[in-house]
Order: C-alpha cells, then structure tokens, then sequence
C-alpha cells in the first residue's frame, strides 16, 4: 500500500540540560516543550496529506531518545501513525548531534547505529593530511507491506569555515556513504527488487560533486535517482541563505525505489521551527516493475 517517508533537519533538537546544556541556549522561549511541539506540528504537515504526516521520516540535529520519546509521544497525539524511533551513537563529541529514523513499523533487523573504524585520510584545501569519518550516520531495514525498505540517513560536513574549504571533507564522507550503500544497491531483479534510498541533511546542492559521489554518477556500479529532480526546479530548496535558496537536503533512490514513487515535494517550514524546509515522496513497493 502507498506510504510516506520523508527527511528534515530539525535545527537543533536538545534540550537545556545537562550534559549538552549549551545548546539549548537556541531553544525558543517556551523551551524544549515548545520546540517539540513546533517541530511535530510541521512533521504533521508533510506528504501529499496535510495533518497526517509521513509514515518514515529521517531527521537530522537530534540530541537523542531525551528529545525523540517526547517528540513521538506528541506526534502519536496529534494522530501521526508513527511508532517507533531508532537513533545513531554520534561520534561527533562536539555538538553531540545525532540522526534518527520514526516509523510507523519496525525494523527487520538491529540498526546500524555508528561506524567505528572507517576513517579515510585526505588532503583538505590547505593541502593538510587529514582523516576523514562520518559520525552522523544511522542505517536501518524497515519493514514494509511483507518487503525491507534499507534507509541510509546521514548528516554531512557543515559549510562553516567555507563551501570549497570544507567540500573535501564531505568529498569523503559522501565516498563512505556510497561504499556503505553500493552493496545493498546493487542487489535485487525485476522479479525479486531490493528497496534503498538515501536521506540527510548533505549540505551540498544537487549535482555537486558529493552528491554525485553519493549517487553513485562517478563509479561504473549502479545510480540513485533524486525524488525531487523532476519537479520544478523554483522549488528545488531546503535552506536559505543570504537571499540563496540552496538543495541542501536530500532523497536518494535506489531504480527498484525509485519505479515504485507515485509523488513527491517540499514542504515549507516557518523559520521559527527550523531553518531547512523538508523533503517527501509517497510511494508504493507493491506495484509490478515499469513496462
């Protein structure tokens, strides 16, 4: 039957306590109660039905099950059919941020939660040899009409200190997602598919080099297929910038995922809730292969 997944960067999803106390200086005056009811009333709002919500969605900037549980509990109020929430192990020390997956059905298997041990080294802009890994980063199999739908959610280098100084680092990062990936990509046939995509706040537009890494256009293995590159490209944004508005967030399908999406689109947050707007596609994993 169809169903909706969905991604979005909630901005900054912590509560003001210890032990990451300093970031919830960015929470609104109403505090973490009043940041999660913004951040549920706009996941109610995506996917082509307004005020149901999606039944998979990624999110990004996530403190952890602190924040999630009561997030889910007020999505779960508000009439969402989301039940579950899995979450990452940061290996981000810094800001502590963490990527999540809420569902409306389980999982077929344990979540990947971190990737210990898949540092890569790198030459940065300053032409420094320096190790690259990717700490935000959660794999689960979903389970769907009888079939497992793999979702990939990451979160990559931000742009702070510059887009080209810090490409290289996302450069790498966007090369362990697609190693990650390309196993699970390439498996499946027409009369057995296998169900992949690719989620996250990539901080890079559409066709830039990580996300051509990630999608696999520089290797000979197969591509994944962007939901929203057909629609258009006015609407092609997540996040504003000094007037630019930028793709930074992202949808990747895998062929078999991707035959099988009826629909897809923005949805616009207020800029009191997040500063990234999110991204949906319905789709049907029961439907026959394309003639």
């Amino acid at each position: 039957m169809p169903f909706v997944f969905a991604t979005f960067n909630t901005e900054w999803l912590f509560d003001d306590e210890d032990p990451l106390k300093r970031w919830g200086l960015r929470l609104p005056p109403g505090g973490i109660n009043e940041k999660i009811e913004r951040i549920a009333q706009a996941i109610i709002a995506m996917g082509p039905t307004p005020g149901r919500g999606p039944d998979i969605i990624a999110l990004q900037e996530v403190e952890g099950p602190v924040t999630l549980d009561p997030l889910l509990a007020r999505l779960q109020a508000l009439g969402s059919p989301l039940k579950h929430a899995y979450c990452s192990e940061t290996l981000d020390p810094f800001t502590g941020q963490n990527v999540a997956v809420l569902s409306a059905t389980p999982v077929s298997i344990r979540p990947v939660t971190r990737l210990d041990q898949t540092a890569v080294p790198y030459i940065d802009a300053r032409e420094r040899e320096m190790m690259g890994s990717l700490g935000k980063f959660l794999r689960v199999d979903i389970e769907v009409d009888d079939t497992v739908l793999t979702i990939f959610n990451c979160h990559l280098k931000s742009r702070r200190g510059g887009t080209e100084e810090t490409r290289r680092l996302r450069d790498v990062q966007a090369k362990i997602m697609r190693d990650l990936s390309r196993p699970r990509v390439e498996q499946g046939s027409l009369r057995s598919p296998s169900f992949t995509l690719i989620a996250g706040d990539m901080n890079d537009e559409p066709r830039t080099r990580p996300i051509d890494i990630m999608a696999g256009k520089l290797d000979t293995s197969y591509n994944l297929i962007s939901a929203t590159a057909e629609l258009p490209i006015e609407e092609q944004y997540t996040y504003i910038y000094d007037g630019k508005k930028q793709q930074l967030d992202h949808i990747l399908l895998s062929k078999f995922t991707h035959d099988r999406m009826q629909s897809a689109g923005f949805t616009r947050v207020p800029e009191t809730t997040s500063d990234h707007d999110a991204i949906w596609c319905a789709m049907d994993l029961t439907l026959p292969p394309p003639a």
